[in-house]
């Protein structure tokens, strides 16, 4: 080789050791130097050996003396840098890497348990001490020494409360227990979900596995909990789906022992590990006896025969009696929930042959089976059934007895005289005597064709308020009915009182309200009367009502309890016949909401007259009512009780009923409804009274296109409207309220020309 060559082969070598090995010096000296390892501290955290939260939050940096940090790794172990188990930290697969110089982490706080007490309740708190390691590793793979932190993290355990069934010493043989779980991370009002959770349930047992009625397993869950750790079912997950987390049945796998106690218990678990510690009775732990007899409580409505209850199969049936051809629609409902069963299914028929034959229903057991076809009944005694059954194939039957009556119809007009007086020495005319109230009312009703007095009045005082049987209510074609406002004096209250469904018992036996049925046949009322206070349509609300203003479809079961509660007013006279949704008066107990306006009777609510309603579309084609309705002039003289300026009195007249006041129409959002037809409103002696122009008498034309069905030997009826005043209309002008009830006769057809 030559020496030109020797030299090119030198150099080569020389160019590629500075490619593979840079231009450091370790390659001009020869030597490499040793690679420097990165440094790491935590920048910010829970301050070493603090208490904190189990949701902790570091954040770290470092650097590298000799080059650069590629990334970092962290592990969390229990316990402090002394005393920890070395196998944690051991392997690189207990280390978690990230490029992040922050994190937050969710740790177990399940050990060292205490029982602490806020705003009186009790909580269980868990804590649990645990390291914090970190370390930086460089581009060559080089680690740091890790730094640490220990800290205490702790946690308030999650609670469950049992809500399903409903609190009961007696359960059904096959129940289905429903809970809510919350976890307070760190205080009572800071909640999430819990992680999971797990029940267990038995047979009351002692420590020594025999059954004791009489043992405390709440106290020995609380002091020894170890001792039932095999017994739970295993966790579940709480959001898991199908609600398998939220709820479960027992007794459909492995029965359950009738008429012996059992328990049921749930218990929670969160993110940390901290489970429900404390067990309390009523809250997540129940225990009950196990009975073959809980049933089905089954609810039925027919909006004219009313709302009925029935629980288990008590084979006497509810009786009514009904006129002919009455449209019957018949619905239900039922809940298991009061002794935690389910319903599974409902079957209905008429005239059922053999309950216990299948093949004798003609429809099978539905959860869709909800309502009946209507149904008319012309002749006899028929029944309709009803049967539902549970999950645990326990049963409950309705039985609705129906038997037709007839209605004949035969008379033309029917005067119920059902206002309470007596025979005094007139004075002030706050109310009319017996003889002055008999001689307004006859003389109208003799109007009438074929009317006579002594068999075509019924007397409520002479019957000692014994209301008028349906069978006599069946003879006529039209009925004035006049009433007091005070209930024990007036059988008009008897007859409409509605009982709303929460305030149903089971086999209540409930009056017929044949007002509703009367109108429904074809038959034709004029209603009036002292309508203050409990007066008027008033009479159908329950006296936890009687605050006004007030709404039928709302609040027929207190002025508390709203729409979300009860709603079955909808089936009340007020409500279903009159078309009335909200009820007011002039002199009543007023209701206290913020929302009410101001109200006082003397002086400002007082009624002075009415005006005809000429913007309803059924009043204007009644021109010849009076266009003003005022006061008897001698009713309201100098020195009577109305008398306007009397200074011992209300400074008007105060005996009258409004329907669908404005002003609470409009504060409610009330709809009225396309039945309600105003004859008259009222003006108030204040006209910026609340009450002014406000309704106080009605046309009822609900039932006003029905012809009555009457046997062909009687005179045959018409279809005509009703009539209804929230006022007495004694205390009127005469020839006015003569030119209202020729008006109403005539409808009728009764005047002796027609």
């Amino acid at each position: 080789m030559s020496r030109n060559q020797l030299s090119i082969v030198l150099v080569t070598v020389f160019l590629i050791a500075i490619f593979l090995y840079g231009c450091s010096e370790d390659v001009l000296i020869g030597e490499k130097s040793t690679n420097l390892a990165p440094e790491v501290w935590l920048s910010s955290g829970p301050v070493e050996n603090s208490v904190t939260s189990y949701q902790v939050h570091f954040y770290w940096g470092g650097w590298d003396p000799d080059g650069e940090i590629a990334y970092y790794e962290f592990v969390v172990v229990d316990g402090q840098p002394i005393g920890f188990n070395q196998e944690d930290t051991t392997g690189l697969e207990k280390w978690t890497q990230t490029f992040s110089h922050d994190s937050t982490f969710s740790v177990s706080a399940d050990d060292s348990l205490t029982t602490v007490n806020i705003n009186n309740n009790l909580y269980s708190r868990y804590q649990r001490t645990h390291t914090f390691f970190l370390r930086g590793v460089d581009l060559e793979g080089k680690r740091s020494e890790p730094v640490a932190r220990s800290f205490t993290a702790w946690t308030l355990a999650p609670y469950v409360n049992i809500n399903r069934p409903p609190l009961n010493d007696v359960y059904s043989r096959v129940i289905t227990f429903g809970w809510i779980g919350s976890d307070p991370v760190d205080d009572p009002a800071n909640t999430q979900d819990p992680d999971s959770i797990r029940y267990m349930w038995s047979l009351l047992v002692d420590t020594n596995n025999v059954y004791n009625r009489n043992f405390d397993m709440v106290r020995d869950l609380n002091e020894n909990p170890w001792r039932y750790e095999s017994k739970w079912q295993p966790w579940i997950y709480y959001n898991a789906p199908e609600d398998s987390g939220k709820s479960t049945v027992i007794g459909d796998d492995e029965p359950l022992i009738i008429n012996s106690v059992h328990f049921f218990t749930v218990q929670a678990m969160d993110e940390a590990g901290a489970i429900t510690a404390i067990f309390q009775r009523n809250i997540n732990y129940r225990q009950f006896i196990v009975s073959e007899a809980a049933g089905p409580t089954l609810t039925v409505t027919e909006s004219f025969l009313g709302t009925f209850i029935f629980l288990g199969r008590n084979f006497r049936p509810i009786s009514r009696e009904l006129p002919p051809g009455i449209p019957l629609k018949f619905s239900w409902r039922a809940t298991a929930e009061d002794y935690g069963g389910e319903i599974v299914g409902y079957r209905y028929g008429w005239d059922i042959a053999d309950i216990n034959n299948d093949s004798d229903w003609p429809v099978g057991f539905s959860p869709f089976n909800l309502a009946a076809p209507e149904r008319r009944l012309y002749s006899g005694t028929h029944t309709f059934f009803i049967e539902v059954i549970d999950n645990a194939g326990t049963s409950t039957l309705a039985q609705v007895q129906v038997s037709v009556i007839p209605f004949s119809m035969e008379r033309n007009l029917l005067w119920i005289d059902d206002f309470y007086s007596v025979n005094f020495t007139q004075v002030d005319y706050v109310m009319p005597t017996e003889n002055e109230h008999d001689t307004f009312w006859l003389g109208h009703c003799s109007k009438a064709a074929g009317f006579e007095a002594d068999i075509d009045v019924y007397d409520a005082t002479l019957k000692n308020y014994k209301p008028a049987p349906i069978t006599l209510i069946g003879k006529y074609k039209n009925i004035i009915w006049t009433y007091s406002s005070a209930p024990e004096q007036s059988t008009w209250h008897r007859i409409v009182q509605f009982t709303p469904e929460t305030a149903l018992t089971t086999g209540a036996n409930l009056s017929v309200n044949y007002v509703s049925l009367y109108l429904a046949k074809g038959g034709h009322m004029l209603t009036c009367g002292r309508s203050d206070k409990a007066g008027g349509l008033a009479a159908t609300l329950p006296d936890n009502a009687l605050q006004f203003p007030v709404s039928f479809r709302c609040e027929m079961a207190g002025i508390e309890e709203g729409c979300d509660t009860d709603t079955s007013g909808v089936n009340s006279l007020g409500y279903k016949d009159y078309c009335v949704t909200m009820l007011d008066k002039v002199d009543g107990a007023l209701r206290q909401d913020d929302d009410m306006p101001y109200r006082v009777v003397k002086n400002y609510d007082v009624f002075s007259f009415a005006n005809r309603d000429d913007s309803d579309p059924v009043t204007a084609t009644y021109p010849e009512l009076p266009a003003q309705l005022q006061m008897w002039d001698v009713a309201i003289a100098p020195g009577t009780f109305f008398y306007p300026n009397n200074p011992n009195g209300p400074g008007g007249f105060t005996y009258v009923e409004i329907y669908n006041p404005e002003y609470w129409m409009e504060t409610k959002y009330a709809r009225t409804q396309s039945c309600f037809h105003p004859m008259y409103r009222m003006r108030s002696k204040n006209s910026y009274s609340v009450l002014n122009n406000t309704t106080v008498a009605l046309f009822l034309t609900k039932y006003e296109d029905i012809i009555p069905d009457i046997p062909p030997e009687y005179m045959q009826g018409v279809a005509a409207p009703s009539f209804h005043f929230g006022f007495p209309l004694w205390f009127f002008n005469r020839g006015q309220v003569d030119d209202i009830i020729d008006l109403v006769f005539s409808e009728w057809a009764l005047l002796p020309t027609q």
